[in-house]
């Protein structure tokens, strides 16, 4: 398998960006706190965007899993090619409450860009780190169009933030 050039990469990577950004906004908006109960509708709703996204990757094991009264979690696969590694990427799409809501220049879970940066509940803790996945994930797909040199698994789980 060939490695893809600098510049197929460059390109992968500014086609992906604004997708990458838009859907980001789109998780942020989810107001995923687990403090306020692992079972809430808007954690639940999370952890099935989140596994949108993946499916949407064309991941061919994508699952939902829920254990007792825990927060769902999301687990992807795929496989990694003859004798080839496995990466395993985390992430969590649980979010702290917001607090006093005086505190906020607006809705916290409303993304708004001011001076280049995205503030919003979870837009960098830790819903960016699902998108740096999803978005690696997205560019090493084009870059790779006959199908990555290792496996991948994801797992984004929903109680981090409650421990």
């Amino acid at each position: 398998m060939t490695a893809p050039s600098t510049d197929q990469f460059r390109t992968a990577v500014a086609a992906a960006l604004p997708g990458i950004r838009a859907d980001l906004e789109d998780l942020v908006r989810i107001p995923s706190v687990s403090r306020d109960g692992a079972t809430s509708p808007d954690v639940a709703r999370s952890a099935e965007a989140v596994a949108t996204l993946l499916a949407d990757l064309g991941m061919p094991d994508v699952r939902v899993l829920e254990a007792d009264d825990g927060a769902p979690a999301v687990v992807a696969r795929i496989p990694a090619p003859d004798g080839a590694p496995t990466v395993l990427l985390y992430a969590h799409h649980d979010v702290q409450p917001a607090g006093n809501l005086a505190d906020w220049d607006g809705d916290p879970f409303e993304p708004v860009e001011r001076d280049g940066r995205l503030y919003g509940r979870g837009a960098a803790d830790d819903k960016a780190g699902i998108m740096a996945h999803v978005g690696a994930l997205r560019v090493l797909q084009a870059a790779y169009p006959d199908g990555l040199p290792v496996g991948v698994t994801v797992f984004v789980e929903g109680e981090e933030e409650i421990g």
